[in-house]
C-alpha cells in the first residue's frame, strides 16, 4: 500500500479516519501492516500491498492464517469480530467465482484498449488528466490500468480475491492503488473526481443499492459512470439461457465449468473464422454481417474462453430497461444524468454530482 492512499482510504463502518501500523516494507509500498480506524476502533490488515477493508470472515482463509501467523503477537484482539457476522450466502459465492475467475483470465491482451474506449465514450482519453478515478469492481485491472495510462491515480477495488491479479497487473505503477472491499460499504471518503463500474452492478445481490452507494460516495461536482446489461437485445440470453443451461453451470465446481467453457468458446472462435474469412471478399460481406457472435472476432481465443465463464459462472446476472436505468439516476440525487445505449444490448449511466 503507498502511503498516499491512507488520504483517501476512510473505514467503511463508521467513516473515520485510519490509523496505520505498518509490519513489514516492499520497497516504498506497505507490505503487511494494519489500518486502524480511530473511531470505532476496528481493524483491517494490510496484506501483500492490499488493504483488505473486509470483515475478517470475508478474507481468503488461507491469506488471512498466513498472514496471522506471520505476524502472531501484533494484531489487535478484536480483528476477528470486525463487521457483519452475515455477509450473504450470494455475497460470497459472487466473490469466490470473480476470485477464481480473474486470477486464471488474468493476461491483458491489447484489444482491451479500444474496448475500454468504447465502454467511456463520448469521453476520451484526455479526460483522465491529473483526476483521481475509482473503479469500483476492478476485476483483474484492465480498466484501472488505462485510466492510470491517461494520467489518471486511480484506486482499483473488488470485492474479491481478483485484487491479486490486479495488483500484479498494475498495481506497482506509482499512480495506482489496489484495494478489497464491499461495494455497499465503501471504504472512501468523498474524494474522487471520476467513479466508474463497469460490468459488476448487474452482478450484485442488489444492483440498485450498490449504483445509490457509488452515487452516494461522490463529491460535488464529480462524474460517475457505470455500464451494465440491458434487456433489449438479449433475449437469447435472458429466455432460454437463462433458464436452461445456466441452472446447471452456475453449480458446477469452478475447474470444471472452465474445461466445460471450451465448448461455447470454441463455437464463438469458429464463427469468427468464417467471420473473418467472409469477410475479406465483397461478394461474402453480407454474410460475414450475419454470422453470430461477431463481435468477439477481433478478440483472441483466451478472451472468448472467459467471457463464457463469466456468463456461465457468474452466481447472478441481472438484466435492465433503460426506464430501468432512468429511475436509478432520478433517485440517486445525481444531475445531468443520460442514458446510452452500447450496441443496443446494455446501459451506460452517466451523472453529476
Amino acid at each position: 500500500m503507498k502511503h498516499s492512499l491512507l488520504e483517501i482510504l476512510a473505514c467503511p463502518y463508521c467513516r473515520g479516519p485510519l490509523g496505520l501500523k505498518v509490519f513489514s516494507m516492499r520497497g516504498k509500498e506497505v507490505e503487511d501492516g494494519i489500518l486502524l480506524c480511530v473511531g470505532c476502533k476496528n481493524a483491517f490488515p494490510i496484506i501483500a500491498c492490499i488493504p483488505r477493508m473486509l470483515p475478517a470472515l470475508m478474507i481468503n482463509p488461507q491469506t488471512l492464517k498466513t498472514f496471522l501467523q506471520k505476524h502472531a503477537g501484533k494484531i489487535p484482539d478484536n480483528f476477528m469480530n470486525n463487521g457483519p457476522e452475515d455477509f450473504g450466502k450470494l455475497k460470497k459465492k459472487t466473490s469466490k467465482s470473480f476470485g477464481f475467475q480473474w486470477n486464471v483470465f488474468s493476461t491483458m491482451f491489447g484489444e482491451y484498449e479500444d474496448n475500454f474506449l468504447r465502454y467511456i465514450s463520448p469521453l476520451s482519453k484526455t479526460f483522465f488528466r491529473k483526476k483521481l478515478v475509482l473503479d469500483a469492481g476492478c476485476g483483474f485491472g484492465r480498466h484501472t490500468y488505462y485510466a492510470a495510462k491517461y494520467g489518471a491515480e486511480v484506486v482499483g477495488f473488488d470485492l474479491s480475491d481478483a485484487v491479486e491479479a490486479a495488483y500484479r497487473n498494475c498495481g506497482r505503477m506509482p499512480n495506482v492503488h489496489i484495494v478489497q472491499g464491499d461495494i455497499y460499504s465503501l471504504p472512501f471518503r468523498k474524494v474522487f473526481d471520476f467513479t466508474m463500474s463497469i460490468g459488476v452492478i448487474h452482478h450484485l445481490p442488489d444492483p440498485k443499492k450498490g449504483f445509490l452507494s457509488l452515487a452516494g460516495n461522490m463529491k460535488k461536482n464529480s462524474r460517475i459512470l457505470v455500464w451494465i446489461y440491458g434487456k433489449e437485445g438479449r433475449t437469447f440470453k435472458t429466455v432460454i439461457l437463462e433458464g436452461t443451461i445456466r441452472r446447471a453451470t452456475v453449480r458446477m465446481p469452478q475447474k470444471l465449468l472452465y474445461y466445460f467453457c471450451y465448448i461455447p468458446a470454441g463455437v464463438y472462435h469458429f464463427s469468427n473464422g468464417l467471420y473473418n474469412f467472409f469477410s475479406r471478399f465483397k461478394s461474402t460481406t453480407g454474410l460475414a454481417k450475419k454470422l453470430p457472435f461477431k463481435n468477439y472476432a477481433r478478440f483472441p481465443f483466451r478472451v472468448k474462453l472467459a467471457d463464457a465463464y463469466d456468463f456461465l459462472g457468474t452466481p447472478v446476472n441481472n438484466y435492465y430497461t433503460r426506464e430501468d436505468c432512468e429511475e436509478w439516476a432520478a433517485v440517486s440525487g445525481l444531475r445531468d444524468t443520460s442514458v446510452v445505449s452500447l450496441g443496443g444490448r446494455s446501459w451506460k449511466i452517466f451523472g453529476k454530482k
